[in-house]
């Protein structure tokens, strides 16, 4: 099988029914329509809610599942966009059968968090950029 075939460049948007109104714009609540992974640790498919858990512009997040049984803290380096997105969002890279989640970004703030990639051999990086799939909050 060809790696070029594995690795073709995807986006996808998912958006919410819920009202973006109703949130503060600290908590994002999504709905991932697939199981990806946060720093090598396994989430599987569904809504989970987003919001920063330590010190501002600490990099520190708590992502939780709306049935409260999946639950995760995880560092990201906090980064910067040259405009502030119009609609809140998450980035995922997809290798393969993959998924897992690069960058978190809030509507209205330039300001947002970056994931460490997962580890590959540099043979394989400059085989295939990665695939992006990026999902809109509710």
């Amino acid at each position: 099988m060809q790696l070029g075939k594995l690795f073709a460049p995807v986006v996808l948007a998912a958006l919410g029914a819920a009202s973006a109104a109703a949130q503060s714009p600290e908590t994002l609540r999504v709905t991932v329509p697939f199981p990806f992974t946060v720093n090598s640790v396994y989430m599987p498919a569904g809504e989970y809610s987003i919001s920063p858990s330590g010190a501002e512009n600490s990099g520190l997040l708590a992502l939780q599942g709306a049935d409260s049984r999946h639950t995760l803290f995880f560092v990201g380096r906090a980064s910067a966009l040259g405009s502030a997105p119009a609609q809140s969002r998450l980035v995922f890279r997809h290798e393969g059968d993959a998924y897992s989640l690069a960058d978190i970004w809030w509507a209205g703030y330039t300001s947002g968090v970056q994931l460490a990639p997962p580890k590959e051999s540099p043979a394989m990086a400059s085989l295939h950029p990665p695939e992006v799939m990026v999902v809109l909050y509710r």
